[in-house]
């Protein structure tokens, strides 16, 4: 019998090359460059770059070396391991340290199950662990004197013997256990199955044993011996990542805020641009990026001693260190470095000098030049503020069918926020697809609801307005608020034909799973977002609210694709919707919120695909292996289809005569 590692091993190697990012395999596949870090003596800029594959469900980071003149192509130091997970589902940022002599390169990195830090030296020697132990290592510093400060989490014996001591000795359940989830190591944390807890934060989760002290030490790596860290030495470990963006100084503050830009999260006032990022560029010169509100990025330097804001650089999405779009880019004394993602540039590494020349370090994803869609920001009226968001669609004449997400969008859009829908593969095959940045604005969830139905209504109407989309065949689909917005909409309009969601729904449900006497968080936040008491002092409120209550109202069919711990508290939407054969549930094990395991991507995009081809054009994948899937959509009964969406098979892409 051929071996599971062989039969994967094949794969890969009879996977074609990706030749745009216009499948479900080829957006999930997607390479990320994160982790940039400049060498002290200026001459190298370290990177690293995030490669998912379906075929091995891993996502394997590799680090590089380039010379920070631009004079040599770049050198890779190695492959090392995979990609570290935020409990939420978002992929950690590389972190990077050079040696005071700029001759070694430090990093932290899960290695087959084990967190350490790794050292490689720049002749390409490869890396090599320096300091690993029986606990994770969590943060590290580099001394001037090259000593190494890091911090070590639990034991993984401990936290695994913790896991089997509560599953044998039963659970009290208080404000940190989410009943929703698998109690028994039921998410994934550093690569495996582990148990988790909530950490009073609304719903973000810890590991076992996270409140235990750390064990912080200062590491010699030459001798390989170690001793305690003194109190001033443990703080110079940097903060947990994501790493904010120095504060900007007090000269800097006022010329910004002069320049009308605003500093708040949330609630800049229309028209504004947000300070993304500061970056100490040398001297007394400062890199500060500026972002407008469809999400685009401007590169300035600013000088005290003049009292100037130059521009220099900008795009049309983002300039950042990461996919973050508040990460601050790399300097040297001569250029910076960033991550630059645009609606249309995949991500892709680029060196801006001084002069505001720029050039292209590395592209990972080797898309071609033109892959037959056009991909831009647009802009549109919403009852008197502007609207924005990235459209992608398929460079063919008529009006087509449109797909909507909501929520943000920023630099190189591949499902909207989380990465749930494939955009691009749908506007391949002929239906134009709308990312929506979420307009800011009101602060209770009812009234955020409303202006992204009103957001979507104008989107609708703009499009269908120049001719490009057909308003009676749209589709919307979501993640997070992105979701909560989507059944807000399949409510209150008949605006769609076919909606997909990927989080949990408001519900009664939802609201048992959570509300606990040590869990008043959770109450004061429904009480204060969304007007809401518990069910049974609030009926009303949570029958006006809650789509399980509103199922009557929905025309249009609903595709769900959950993680599981969300899928059990939006189980009555999930009954109802099924009894009345207007949709139906997939769910994902230990999936955090936001889904990263490549298959389960690629699962969830090519099952979005379909759902959308057939019920906004009417079409079915030959592939015999989805006959049932064909056969039980079939069986749904929403509102009746029109003539003009009559079933056919098609496998060919819209854009194919373009290729």
């Amino acid at each position: 019998m051929v071996s599971r590692t062989a039969l994967l091993l094949a794969m890969l190697a009879a996977a074609p090359a990706a030749a745009g990012q216009t499948t479900p395999r080829e957006i999930a596949e997607t390479a990320d460059i994160s982790g940039l870090a400049a060498s002290p003596d200026g001459r190298w800029i370290a990177y690293r770059i995030e490669r998912p594959s379906t075929a091995t469900n891993r996502i394997d980071v590799d680090w590089y070396i380039a010379a920070a003149d631009g004079s040599t192509p770049p050198r890779p130091l190695g492959r090392l391991g995979t990609a570290l997970i935020y409990e939420v589902g978002v992929v950690m940022p590389g972190e990077a340290a050079w040696s005071p002599d700029s001759q070694a390169l430090f990093v932290r990195a899960l290695v087959d199950g084990r967190i350490a830090l790794w050292r490689s030296r720049i002749d390409g020697s490869r890396f090599k662990p320096v300091v690993a132990g029986d606990g994770d290592i969590e943060a590290f510093a580099i001394q001037s004197d090259g000593a190494i400060i890091a911090s070590e989490g639990p034991s993984r014996e401990a936290i695994a013997r913790a896991e089997d001591d509560e599953r044998e000795d039963g659970i009290l359940v208080d404000g940190q256990v989410d009943l929703a989830a698998p109690l028994y190591r039921g998410g994934l944390v550093n690569g495996r199955a582990a148990t988790q807890r909530f950490t009073g934060d609304w719903f973000d989760r810890a590991p076992l044993l996270a409140d235990r002290p750390r064990l912080v030490q200062v590491h010699d790596p030459i001798t390989g011996s170690s001793r305690p860290a003194s109190a001033s030495e443990g703080a110079s470990l940097p903060p947990p990542l994501p790493r904010a963006s120095p504060e900007p100084s007090a000269g800097l503050r006022a010329k910004l805020l002069a320049s009308g830009v605003c500093f708040e999260i949330l609630g800049c006032a229309e028209g504004s641009r947000r300070l993304a990022s500061t970056l100490p560029l040398g001297g007394d010169r400062t890199v500060v990026t500026l972002r407008d509100q469809a999400l685009r990025e401007t590169i300035y330097i600013w000088s005290p001693s003049t009292g100037a804001l130059e521009r220099l650089a900008e795009t049309d999405g983002l300039f950042a260190g990461n996919r973050d779009e508040d990460a601050p880019c790399a300097a040297t004394a001569a250029a910076l470095f960033c991550v630059e993602a645009t609606p249309s540039v995949a991500p892709r590494l680029v060196r801006i000098a001084l002069d505001g020349t720029t050039s292209v370090i590395d592209t990972p994803n080797k898309f071609p030049d033109s892959d037959g869609l056009l991909a831009e920001t647009i802009v549109w009226q919403v009852s008197g503020s502007r609207a924005s968001g990235i459209l992608i669609r398929p460079k063919i004449p008529g009006r087509l069918p449109l797909f909507i997400t909501y929520y943000r969008c920023p630099g190189f859009v591949r499902g909207g926020l989380g990465d749930e829908y494939p955009l691009r593969a749908m506007a391949a095959k002929g239906i134009a697809t709308l990312c929506i940045n979420a307009l800011p604005g009101p602060d209770t969830a009812e009234a955020r609801y409303a202006l992204g139905l009103k957001a979507v209504g104008a989107a609708i109407d703009h499009l269908a307005d120049k001719g490009l989309v057909d308003r009676t065949r749209v589709g919307m689909g979501g993640l997070s608020f992105g979701s909560e917005v989507t059944m807000w909409t399949l409510m209150h309009s008949n605006l769609l034909k076919a909606a997909a969601i990927a989080s949990a729904s408001m519900g009664p449900a939802y609201f048992w799973f959570n509300a606990r006497p040590s869990r008043k968080m959770f109450a004061d936040n429904l009480r204060l977002t969304w007007n809401l008491g518990s069910p049974d002092a609030d009926p009303s409120g949570w029958k006006h609210m809650s789509p399980a209550a509103n199922t009557a109202r929905m025309r249009a069919p609903v595709l769900m694709q959950l993680p599981e711990s969300e899928a059990r508290q939006t189980i009555e939407l999930q009954s109802k919707l099924a009894t009345a054969r207007l949709g139906e549930m997939h769910i994902f094990p230990l999936a955090p919120h936001i889904k990263f395991e490549p298959r389960q991507k690629l699962a969830v995009y090519q099952r979005n695909l379909d759902w959308f081809l057939y019920w906004l054009k009417g079409e079915e994948d030959p592939d015999p292996a989805k006959s049932a899937q064909y056969a039980r959509w079939s069986r749904l009964a929403p509102a009746e289809r029109s003539a003009s969406t009559d079933l056919t098979q098609s496998s060919t892409s819209a854009i194919s005569s373009s290729r």
